[in-house]
């Protein structure tokens, strides 16, 4: 049975890229945004302090009204370690794109050499050669020289294409941890508040017993109180100082974090946080958006999807391994024994102009071309599960986040109202025992019952701030309107159709605009 090329399974990819190219396009698929559904709400039941609008840009930090937060999280921007080298994985990539954008233009050198030879013409069998027994000179001036390979298949202009794609992944990469770091400054913050805040309620406990140690002992020199009471009551007074000095440790590893997160030595950042201040909250309503804008604000979908693009036109570039590549190469060479007549062109001018093609079949033979698109493919699938993932993480994130924030909200309220009421009751409860109309053991319990709620109170607010700063963060907003390096916002210049004024450096009023 006759077989025609086309027919042929192994030489289908090759015609096929052939009818690509006829039909005027680059090899391989062009991008298509992928699509993903999500729901027209988040399903997450809100409150007033939530909002179904869409969130505008800002600085979320300076909602919660604490002039210690702003000072750490610009800290932060300008001086964390992951952030500055998220910076130079930008410039890898940049770099990379310009040694692609370079690979549409010819190779070109010229250079200027000088030899001086002898040729022993007894040595290649040349009789009566004294002539050839005297040396002589030689400059050798390369005017051009040049070799080209032409990208006739578009395989240069997918790479391009990927270079920015990937450029862009990158500086959404920028954003994206730009937007965590200042989440983990704002939670570490809000953390040594909460542990301060629970902490000062052990030792209102223990100065509390030590109220009430006065009291017993007045009884005992009147001989109206029992010193087993006294010695329970002091006990009980060394236990809440023991516990309160146990939030010193935590406050010390928080306070380690933040420095590490800073970069900053702990001294400096101690100074900041070491009087006891109150959690900060947040008293507006926070807008939440609907899903479909969400992935358009969050920086690490937005990376995602530059990640599958990329993936994508690299198909192509593996799909151009079917097809022959076109090349060019010449030069302009003058060439003398004089050096004062390197000057005269028409007499001493030699060149050359070679056009070739090359194809390297084998690769096609033996399947390695086949394997390389295989190989390809693979990767932009995977890319593209890696969008979904990212789709259905930043949607479950902020599902969750509500959900927390809501729950918190009225776990501090009951212990806010805890607090107030058991306050209130252990003022009556010790006017009582002063008066003798109550024991020791019920105002004990009443002293306890306090503390509890206080330090209840406490994590109640500090899980409130830490839940607000996971909506903020799972919302991916912050960095719209924030100044960004200028190698972030120079991205904005680079594009998968480049012209020769894209190679160039942008220009100092746009570099000026970028840095403010």
């Amino acid at each position: 049975m006759r077989r025609t090329l086309n027919s042929c399974p192994l030489w289908a990819p090759v015609t096929a890229s052939i009818a690509g190219l006829l039909g005027g396009c680059a090899v391989g698929p062009n991008y298509q945004a992928p699509q993903v559904p999500v729901e027209p709400q988040f399903t997450a039941k809100t409150n007033n302090a939530l909002a179904v609008t869409e969130p505008i840009s800002e600085r979320w930090w300076q909602n919660f009204n604490d002039p210690v937060l702003n000072e750490l999280v610009s800290r932060a921007d300008m001086q964390n370690i992951d952030l500055r080298r998220t910076l130079l994985a930008l410039e890898e990539y940049r770099a990379q794109y310009t040694i692609d954008f370079s690979k549409l233009f010819p190779e070109m050198d010229t250079g200027l050499g000088y030899s001086r030879r002898r040729i022993n013409g007894n040595a290649i069998g040349i009789q009566n050669s004294d002539a050839l027994q005297q040396s002589f000179s030689n400059w050798e001036w390369n005017i051009a020289s040049a070799a080209w390979e032409i990208d006739v298949w578009g395989a240069v202009r997918r790479q391009i294409e990927a270079g920015v794609s990937r450029v862009q992944m990158s500086a959404a990469g920028y954003r994206a941890a730009l937007v965590s770091i200042r989440a983990e400054a704002a939670q570490a913050y809000v953390t040594i508040r909460q542990l301060q805040a629970q902490r000062k309620a052990y030792r209102d406990l223990a100065q509390g017993y030590g109220k009430l140690v006065g009291a017993i002992e007045k009884k005992v020199r009147y001989q109206a109180g029992s010193k087993v009471e006294l010695g329970e009551v002091r006990s009980r007074q060394s236990s809440a100082l023991a516990e309160s000095l146990r939030f010193d440790g935590m406050i010390a590893k928080q306070l380690s974090g933040l420095c590490i997160l800073l970069a900053e030595t702990p001294e400096r950042i101690r100074a900041l946080v070491e009087t006891d201040g109150k959690v900060p909250t947040v008293d507006m309503p926070i807008a939440v958006g609907i899903p479909s804008t969400l992935l358009m604000r969050r920086p690490d979908v937005q990376a995602a999807e530059r990640n599958f693009q990329a993936a994508t036109a690299e198909i192509g570039v593996a799909e151009a391994g079917y097809l022959p590549r076109f090349t060019f190469t010449g030069n302009f060479i003058i060439q003398t024994p004089n050096f004062s007549d390197l000057g005269d062109v028409n007499t001493n001018m030699t060149y050359g102009f070679t056009p070739a093609v090359s194809w390297n079949f084998m690769n096609i033979l033996t399947g390695a071309a086949e394997a390389r698109v295989k190989q390809a493919k693979a990767r932009s699938a995977d890319a593209l599960l890696q969008y979904q993932l990212a789709v259905v993480t930043a949607v479950n994130q902020v599902e969750s986040s509500i959900t927390s924030f809501t729950a918190a909200r009225a776990v501090r309220s009951n212990f806010s109202d805890s607090a107030r009421e058991i306050g209130a009751s252990y003022d009556l409860a010790f006017m009582q025992y002063n008066a003798g109309t109550i024991d020791i053991s019920r105002l004990i319990e009443f002293l306890q019952a306090s503390v509890l709620a206080r330090n209840g109170l406490a994590q109640a607010e500090g899980l409130v701030a830490q839940d607000c700063v996971e909506l903020y963060r799972s919302l991916g907003g912050g960095w719209e309107n924030s100044p960004m390096p200028s190698a972030v916002e120079d991205v904005k210049r680079f594009n998968p159709t480049p012209t020769a004024n894209d190679f160039l450096a942008p220009s100092s009023a746009t570099a000026s605009q970028s840095n403010g």
